[in-house]
């Protein structure tokens, strides 16, 4: 008998059952997660091969002619399986006699829900099992389902020196435990106790069986904690069931990149870190302990390189502390996730694009599910994969600065320029290739509208015929109304994926991928930039610096209201850019030019060690902010003292005070031993230390001295792996790892004068009619 449920989609797999695809989706009800199999699927790809030329006596394969047409327009044929053995075997059969294949990566569980706009809720029907656990001959539609995610934040402790397991920590909103071996006595409600790895796993399992979290987050989660659990599964031959129903996960790392992924049937693992940055966060550091002081205002209760020491000892000597350290980062990732609504912005990408919900990166799979249910619609299929070598598209616009000090710089950004370029422009992979096969002539300058678009290096789109236009102008519309009901989570989430857009299309890992796509964006940006500079310029402002959609502007007459001007200023330019489009190809123009700010001072440097203007870095003070953009001050691997002195330089520049006497002040307190602990450098590793055979530059030193220490000491290496955070200092013997302040000794101040302080004061001395030659030799001028 038939059951009607609503839910979310978990996680979702494909496999071979007795000869059959199964296509298991774990939906999370409001009477928990439960697996729904959909009536018996089958796999399907395209190929160009005639249909004379395919078997038809193949059982359990049906080979017919389509309606489709491939990019080189050609009539398809559709290919099904009721397996991925017999998948893989017509792959195989066809590509040997030479043909191509069209969208046969394309999972099958994946193109089931796409093709009926199934993202994460749903509502489905199906035969249930005895228990309820499991429905059958399933038909599924979408849903808007909200579900109440049960969140476990999890963080394991380890002994550094035997390689073993010493807790694990889950705290939720209703609940915090630790499994613990030990063998001390504790009174506590928060620890179970165990006499060793073994029964503390077994007891583990069986604890997420009964309390079914939805959702695991932890830092460094999957890469670290789960991983290593996995390891100690593994080695004690425990079967690492954590999913629904005792389903075993699979911890798996990429083969050079150094990411771990998990999948856990019914359960999703999620990564604070990878998290941050997929909503915009950016920090120094991407520890715990730095990212929830600057959160939270709160910390580790034991942090440094050397903190498994300390670890070690409370496990042996003070459980009730080891556990508090222990659940204190579990604690610290839950708040974070919360105070930041990590899930919600997780959870609305799923409801925009239909990605997994276990998939925190995901911008090519993010445009297929979005752009190929269009595509099959207008009745063609995706293009081959090719082996045609890459072409790099030209970069965003960035012109030569004027360098110098001035007052009252406007800037105006284009919003959103490269998707407004996609809808202006009618840059789309089907429009480029039906401009190809249907071409007709292009005349930009007559007013008679051609059907073709112009595009670049050789491109022109067919206007008739472009999705991705309509598709970006749609998301355009959701996340205007986002901002209008104050839903910033919602409105950033489509700001991510549509910026995405032109990243995918110059990307080779994309199916669409094609250089003249990305250069008719990036180029049609120079070509609207260079425009707006010079009618700007016509309008008597000066344009000092320009980055892919920005513009850096001075007026002529400064007595007027900057703010008033740029407005007056920004309204004309969008006029013009109107009038452009519509002259250019009768194309009605989605561009619009923002006005954002005015810097009251800026300052725009040279090229170091040249006359040239820089790019990419400045600094500016806006309603009393400070902002830097690239400058020292910005950049973690520049020394804490550094990036503060410049600050307070500008501070005083931008104040119209005389920086000369504070720099001075810095000289003599920085050779007084005053600023030691702000001589820390830090620098992450790009990859593992072994793999730096060449250039090994001062964080690659450093990093070796620790790990050939940790070598001789029999403990594991700290580097081997990379992607880690080097800290060190500069004695007068050379690169010295830092690793207590007991490192802060014997410090080249010199070096640091040389190379930190002199720099950045040069930068800015000229204007004062010195150098900092001049002040060190006591023979400056205040002239």
């Amino acid at each position: 008998m038939f059951v009607e449920k609503t839910g979310y989609i978990v996680s979702r797999d494909t496999r071979d059952v007795s000869g059959h695809i199964e296509m298991s989706l774990f939906i999370k009800t409001p009477d928990g997660t439960v697996k729904v199999i959909p009536d018996r699927q089958l796999s399907t790809f395209f190929t160009n091969a005639p249909i004379a030329s395919l078997p038809q006596d193949v059982a359990g394969v049906q080979c017919v002619e389509s309606h489709y047409r491939s990019f080189d327009n050609e009539a398809v044929v559709l290919v099904q399986s009721q397996s991925l053995m017999l998948h893989q075997q017509m792959l195989s059969f066809i590509k040997q006699k030479g043909f191509l294949v069209f969208e046969e990566d394309i999972k099958a569980h994946n193109r089931y829900l796409m093709e009926r706009n199934i993202r994460g809720a749903v509502r489905f029907i199906g035969i249930p099992d005895p228990g309820g656990q499991v429905f059958r001959q399933a038909r599924l539609i979408p849903s808007d389902w909200q579900p109440d995610w049960k969140v476990w934040s999890l963080d394991i402790e380890t002994s550094v020196s035997s390689n073993t397991l010493l807790s694990i920590g889950i705290t939720s909103v209703d609940q915090r435990v630790a499994f613990v071996v030990t063998d001390q006595v504790s009174s506590s409600s928060l620890i179970q106790r165990f006499p060793d790895e073994k029964s503390l796993l077994l007891a583990f399992i069986r604890y997420v069986k009964k309390h079914s979290p939805d959702i695991f987050i932890g830092w460094n989660l999957i890469g670290f904690d789960l991983q290593f659990i996995d390891q100690r599964c593994q080695a004690l031959g425990i079967r690492p069931a954590f999913g629904v129903n005792g389903d075993n996960w699979r911890i798996r790392s990429s083969d050079n990149q150094g990411k771990y992924f998990a999948t856990i049937p019914g359960r999703v693992a999620l990564d604070g870190i990878t998290l941050l940055k997929v909503g915009g966060y950016h920090f120094e550091s991407y520890s715990l302990n730095h990212v929830s002081k600057e959160i939270l205002n709160d910390a580790k209760l034991l942090h440094g390189a050397e903190r498994w020491q300390e670890i070690e000892r409370l496990h042996k000597e003070d459980l009730d502390a080891f556990v508090a350290y222990n659940l204190q980062d579990c604690d610290l990732v839950l708040r974070i996730f919360e105070k930041l609504k990590l899930i919600e912005l997780q959870q609305t990408r799923i409801d925009l694009t239909g990605i997994p919900l276990e998939q925190t990166g995901g911008s090519v799979a993010a445009f297929e599910n979005l752009y190929l249910p269009r595509l099959h619609a207008a009745g063609w299929v995706a293009p081959a994969w090719t082996n045609d070598d890459f072409v790099a598209s030209p970069g965003g616009f960035v012109m030569s600065s004027i360098p110098g000090l001035y007052k009252n710089v406007l800037v105006f950004d284009f919003k959103s320029l490269y998707p407004s370029i996609i809808r202006t422009f009618h840059v789309d992979p089907l429009a480029r290739i039906l401009a190809k096969h249907f071409p007709v002539s292009v005349e930009p300058q007559s007013n008679a509208q051609s059907p073709l678009v112009p595009g670049y290096l050789g491109a022109n789109f067919h206007r008739q015929y472009a999705i991705l236009p309509t598709l970006v102008g749609e998301l355009a519309q959701e996340r205007e109304a986002a901002k209008r009901s104050g839903n910033q989570i919602l409105s950033y989430a489509i700001k991510i994926i549509m910026n995405s857009f032109y990243g995918v299309l110059g990307s080779n890992v994309c199916r669409f991928y094609h250089a003249e796509l990305a250069s008719s964006i990036t180029m049609r940006g120079h070509e609207l930039l260079a425009k707006t500079q010079a009618w700007m310029e016509e309008r008597g402002a000066n344009v000092i610096y320009g980055d892919t959609d920005s513009l850096f502007v001075t007026l002529n007459d400064a007595a007027d209201d900057p703010y008033l001007q740029g407005k007056q200023l920004c309204t004309q330019i969008n006029a013009c850019l109107s009038q452009w489009c519509r002259d250019y190809a009768q194309l009605d123009s989605y561009l619009e030019l923002e006005f954002e700010r005015v810097y009251e001072r800026f300052f725009m440097p040279t090229i170091r060690g040249q006359e040239e203007g820089s790019k990419k870095r400045y600094a500016g003070k806006s309603s009393g902010e400070l902002v830097f953009k690239g400058l020292e001050a910005a950049r973690t691997d520049w020394t804490p003292l550094a990036r503060q002195f410049q600050r307070t330089l500008f501070e005083k520049i931008f104040n119209d005070e005389n920086p000369i006497v504070f720099i001075q002040e810095t000289l003599n307190k920085l050779r007084s031993g005053e600023y030691d602990e702000q001589l820390v450098y830090s620098k992450q590793l790009s990859r593992p230390l072994a793999s730096y055979t060449k250039n090994k530059p001062p964080h690659v030193r450093a990093a070796a001295i620790i790990d050939q220490k940790r070598a001789e000491q029999g403990l594991p290496l700290e580097y081997n792996k990379g992607r880690k955070r080097v800290y060190y200092v500069y004695q007068r013997t050379g690169v010295v790892p830092y690793e207590s302040p007991a490192d802060l000794v014997d410090l080249d101040y010199e070096h640091y004068i040389e190379k930190q302080i002199e720099p950045i004061a040069d930068s800015l001395l000229p204007f004062f009619k010195t150098n900092m030659a001049s002040l060190l030799s006591q023979q400056f001028s205040l002239l």
